[in-house]
């Protein structure tokens, strides 16, 4: 299986009644790929993870990658693993506002965060994901 984790930001702040259709139609397509996620949204921008076959979820960053609605899409972790971890989710989902960044972690939604760099930092991404799976 595969665990992917992207941000990008949408090209305009969502309202809750599209946010809800989002996840109304990612939940229904996660469920028929065989793909489990989290999905974070605060102010315009998005944090994602995306887990199950490669091939499914190769499909589905391919698909958000051309949406229209999406931009300054960079995937931070890419990588092969044997349990997921968001597998009681076809989508799960955080609306964050700015003071709702655990404590300890860098601020993936801050514009000025070198996020090039945090490609680097191995899996910094994906536990900061994990945090607010435990908070749910």
């Amino acid at each position: 299986m595969l665990s992917l984790v992207y941000v990008s930001a949408a090209t305009h702040p969502y309202s809750p009644q599209e946010l809800d259709a989002l996840l109304e139609k990612s939940r229904h397509n996660n469920t028929r790929d065989g793909i489990s996620g989290m999905l974070i949204y605060r102010d315009g921008d998005f944090l994602q993870v995306l887990e199950g076959p490669e091939e499914a979820v190769r499909t589905a960053f391919a698909r958000i990658a051309k949406d229209a609605r999406h931009q300054r899409i960079m995937m931070l972790d890419e990588s092969r693993i044997e349990q997921r971890a968001f597998g009681e989710w076809s989508m799960g989902f955080r609306r964050l506002n700015a003071a709702d960044c655990p404590e300890g972690f860098v601020d993936f939604f801050n514009r000025n965060t070198d996020l090039a760099a945090l490609v680097r930092q191995d899996g910094e991404a994906g536990q900061y994901l994990d945090s607010f799976r435990k908070l749910a």
